[in-house]
């Protein structure tokens, strides 16, 4: 299989490698990266009417995957059974969108108030007793067969939840405190000492202008003044300070759970006698850090493919790491991706019959997976054949590594001569 590995702005490629058409595959079950809303957010079997009232999948079927979708709980992989009817084709009118026409599901029960095709039990419901108090998963998987889903190799997508089946409460699990850093600054006029306190967020660097709390400084273990946050900033005047040196800190003392506390390095000053300032300077140089792109397979085997709704289906999976050390100036990163056509000796299979399912994972920084490239089935579709995006992303304080993915699928007419067809998929990172 052909493959060229070049850096940053130059063409990265991967081959893949399709199987002779016409043949069985084994199914692969996978994580679709999509996300689900459901409203409400949060309640209380005790008191609940229904488990939601709507859902929202950001992500539809793809063949052959789109005969059923279905409603199911998890907990540590293991399935704990349905909370809602079976959806097929047919019930599209009564439930709402399904995704099994391949746009993004959504079903509301102001289309249905009764509508047991989005949830039909509870979570304290006699089927679902091994649920236990703690983390769990929604999922909405999409299944390839009517009368018999496969819940271990069929695609879902997931939405991780918290129950207590002692008080009945259920809800989306608390987001994680903003880690937050706190600079200090101190300077002395007099008998008079300056501190000023800026609360950031570790993340980026920038200022908490949302944070709610107040900041504590101290002298040692003393506290010479509490002052609350405006604005991400906080300051305080210290009168009458003796001379000599002072050590002083500030402490972040958040009001709420969204900010975390924090505390600063000691900034010192010198109270009375003498002082000659001196500046100090230094350049940070350009050019500093590297973009790079590694763990690209050189073949990516689509396996043989297997004739269903009226096309020859194929899939494999496809991953990359992007490693970006670059200094915070830089622009941001994209990773793309275009395949050429696939071709057995004197045979053509056109290449905009391929498509990817794009996700990323990882310390990635605010990295973002590219859109969802279906296989093509009208005249006028490119799938794969146009340059597509897989993953973007920006430099970070703390640097990134980004884990990108797709999973390939391939839908190829099917009267396309058989044969152990290959095309080059070139991966291109700037």
């Amino acid at each position: 299989m052909r493959i060229s590995k070049k850096i940053a702005a130059l063409a990265i490629a991967g081959a893949m490698v399709v199987g002779v058409l016409g043949a069985a595959q084994t199914a692969q079950a996978a994580q679709i990266a999509g996300t689900i809303t459901i409203t409400p957010t949060s309640g209380n079997v005790n008191t609940d009417v229904n488990f939601f009232n709507s859902m929202a999948v950001s992500v539809g079927a793809t063949a052959p995957y789109n005969l059923l979708s279905g409603t199911f709980v998890y907990q540590g992989g293991v399935e704990v059974g349905s909370v809602a009817q079976a959806r097929s084709s047919s019930q599209v009118s009564t439930s709402g969108t399904n995704g099994l026409d391949g746009q993004p599901a959504f079903m509301d029960r102001s289309i249905t108030p009764t509508n047991t095709f989005l949830s039909s039990k509870l979570l304290n419901d006699p089927t679902l007793s091994t649920l236990v108090s703690g983390p769990f998963e929604l999922r909405y998987y999409y299944f390839a067969s009517k009368t018999s889903p496969n819940r271990a190799t069929d695609p879902y997508v997931k939405l991780d939840m918290t129950y207590n089946t002692t008080t009945g409460a259920w809800g989306l699990p608390a987001a994680p405190a903003i880690t937050t850093n706190v600079s200090l600054t101190a300077g002395a006029s007099g008998t008079t000492v300056s501190l000023g306190a800026t609360v950031q967020k570790l993340s980026d660097s920038s200022t908490a202008t949302a944070a709610a709390g107040s900041v504590v400084f101290n002298e040692g273990s003393t506290t010479v003044a509490t002052v609350a946050v405006a604005s991400g900033v906080a300051s305080a005047s210290l009168t009458g300070v003796s001379y000599g040196t002072h050590s002083y800190t500030a402490q972040f003392v958040p009001s709420d759970a969204v900010y975390a506390t924090s505390t600063s390095a000691t900034s010192t000053v010198q109270v009375g006698g003498s002082s000659s300032p001196s500046t100090v300077t230094t350049t940070i140089p350009s050019g500093v850090g590297t973009l790079t792109l590694t763990g690209v397979s050189s073949t990516v085997s689509l396996g043989t493919a297997t004739l269903s709704a009226g096309t020859l289906n194929a899939s494999g999976s496809l991953a990359a790491v992007v490693t970006d050390s670059r200094q915070l100036d830089y622009p941001s990163w994209s990773l793309t991706g275009q395949v050429g056509d696939f071709t057995v000796g004197a045979k053509t299979l056109l290449g905009k019959y391929l498509g990817w399912t794009p996700a990323v994972s990882g310390s990635a920084g605010g990295s973002v997976a590219g859109a969802l490239v279906l296989p093509a089935v009208a005249v006028g579709d490119l799938g794969l054949k146009a340059i597509s995006q897989l993953a973007s992303g920006s430099p970070s304080s703390a640097g990134t590594v980004t884990n990108a993915a797709a999973v390939l699928q391939l839908k190829a007419p099917s009267n396309t001569p058989a044969g152990a067809y290959s095309a080059t998929l070139t991966l291109t990172l700037i």
